[in-house]
């Protein structure tokens, strides 16, 4: 993944879980770059160069987020 690009989490409606695999095809063409679909849970992740809002507005989406991460220090750091 490139500096600018950010990792997003895109959650579908229950209604368009039965064809996320099309969600994400349309998700791609919209510059998501696809990670992983996972029908069980609803989600796509992948990472994007453009702004969140450039998905937003497809059928089947509910909702788009910015996949954030928090790092731990190393297990000998003083701060544990």
């Amino acid at each position: 993944m490139s500096t600018n690009e950010k990792s997003v989490i895109v959650t579908v409606t229950d209604e368009a879980i039965p064809r996320i695999q099309r969600v994400a095809d349309d998700l791609s063409s919209r510059g998501l770059k696809v990670d992983r679909v996972m029908p069980m849970t609803g989600v796509i992740s992948g990472s994007l160069s453009a702004e969140l809002s450039d998905l937003h507005g497809i059928d089947g989406v509910m909702s788009v987020e910015e996949e954030l991460s928090a790092d731990l220090p190393p297990a000998d750091n003083d701060l544990q």
